[in-house]
């Protein structure tokens, strides 16, 4: 098994929304909290039909990065695509990463 830090080969940004205040009233804008090199992992994927004959993309990914200050309502995006941030969970065997369990952002 190689070293993790060297698996940690995606380079994405974390992200989170502010609310701006303007003229027409607020309005939320995205903020670049930092970049952070992690490995990722897809975890699962299927098709979800909806109403009206519509489907939906329903992907799941693991996503590992050094130890961070990150919240739930933070959002990921790698290659302009963007992902939800479900749920975060320490890594309690090293103790020095977390994995982040995210949903790909489909519209």
């Amino acid at each position: 098994m190689s070293n993790l830090s060297s698996r940690l080969r995606n380079r994405i940004g974390i992200y989170k929304k502010e609310n701006i205040s303007g003229k027409l009233g607020t309005s939320y804008e995205d903020i670049l909290i930092k970049k952070v090199w992690a490995e990722i992992k897809f975890q699962s994927g299927s098709i979800v039909n909806g109403e009206g004959d519509t489907a939906a993309n329903n992907t799941r990914f693991k996503i590992r990065i050094r130890k961070t200050d990150i919240k739930a309502d933070y959002h990921i995006v790698y290659k302009d695509l963007i992902y939800d941030i479900e749920y975060i969970y320490p890594d309690f065997k090293k103790n020095s990463f977390i994995d982040l369990m995210v949903k790909l952002k489909t519209e």
